[in-house]
């Protein structure tokens, strides 16, 4: 486990790092970072966008399928795929790439804002361990907070009462204003929101997560119950709809505000990004490009056949001269 999390933690800690060494603030280079990650991701949200609209255009021929086979699922299942074969067409296209890659970035994230002082700061090894030998001659009871995978976090939240006789003024200086800008409209990123915390600035993160998160979800559901009716119908396509805000809000209970902050910037860009994507490649536009592009192909195709036949016209008749 210890392993999949520095190769996880490593690039994106680098990434994080070197936006911070720039920019001179967290909050910043983690928005940088959730930036270039959408615009790395962006070849495949087209694509999807694509494929929702290709997807439109096939919903007639589907209806047909499913009035002629009613009854006969196993038969629909087979036409609808030899429908989607014919046409190219995949109704996953974008989709599970996209939440895999998005799910890779969520744990390297989390695991970066659990180890700032490693992956961020990028402090020596040596340096590390003294700071977190001085927070378990701390004291504190809470075996979350004394966990190994935590202890750097636990370094910040306590770093007024640790012990820095072993550190240099350079390291404490730098840990000092890493801590200040270490912020979210004075809230402190390396804070745990907690159901059970009472009235706090923290809760504005997971408020803010789920009203971000549901309002992308719901938009998303929408535009899929108009390009793609059918899948809209399935029960599940709805239930992960609004499971989705609710995952965001747990996790932002979970995780530090940190982590909490990354998701409502990645969730705001990604409800940026589909509306953008909606109008440039809105599905008329798309299927009215698609309709011409096989204009294009069948008139192409005809003239290939065309010319096929007049050739072997043209040979069969000097043949039977010859003769």
């Amino acid at each position: 486990m210890t392993f999949l999390r520095e190769i996880i933690s490593i690039p994106f800690g680098y990434i994080i790092g070197f936006f911070y060494d720039i920019s001179g603030n967290y909050i910043f280079s983690l928005f940088l970072m959730t930036v270039v990650v959408k615009l790395i991701l962006l070849p495949f949200s087209i694509r999807q966008q694509k494929s929702m609209a290709k997807g439109q255009r096939l919903q007639p021929k589907i209806r047909r399928i499913r009035e002629k086979y009613a009854g006969d699922q196993k038969k629909i299942q087979e036409e609808m795929n030899a429908l989607y074969s014919k046409e190219g067409y995949s109704a996953m296209t974008g989709g599970c790439g996209n939440t895999i890659v998005q799910l890779v970035i969520m744990m390297g994230v989390y695991y970066v804002n659990y180890k700032t002082l490693s992956y961020v700061l990028r402090l020596p090894q040596d340096v590390i361990t003294k700071i977190t030998d001085a927070v378990k001659n701390l004291g504190l009871e809470s075996k979350t907070e004394l966990s190994d995978f935590r202890l750097e976090l636990t370094a910040l939240s306590h770093w007024n009462e640790i012990d820095k006789s072993g550190l240099s003024a350079e390291v404490i200086n730098q840990v000092n204003e890493f801590i200040d800008k270490f912020t979210f409209f004075g809230v402190s990123l390396h804070e745990t929101p907690k159901p059970d915390m009472g009235l706090s600035l923290l809760w504005l993160v997971p408020v803010i997560t789920g009203i971000i998160s549901f309002a992308t979800a719901v938009y998303s559901y929408l535009r899929q119950r108009k390009t793609n009716p059918e899948m809209a119908k399935n029960p599940s396509m709805g239930c992960m709809t609004f499971m989705t805000p609710l995952m965001s809000i747990w996790f932002s209970f979970l995780f530090p505000a940190s982590v909490g902050v990354y998701i409502i910037m990645s969730s705001l860009l990604q409800f940026i990004q589909m509306v953008i994507l909606n109008i440039i490649y809105s599905p008329k536009k798309v299927l009215a490009k698609l309709m011409v592009e096989e204009t294009i192909n069948n008139r192409a195709r005809e003239k290939v056949l065309k010319n096929v036949a007049q050739t072997l016209s043209e040979d069969k008749n000097e043949d039977i001269e010859e003769k």
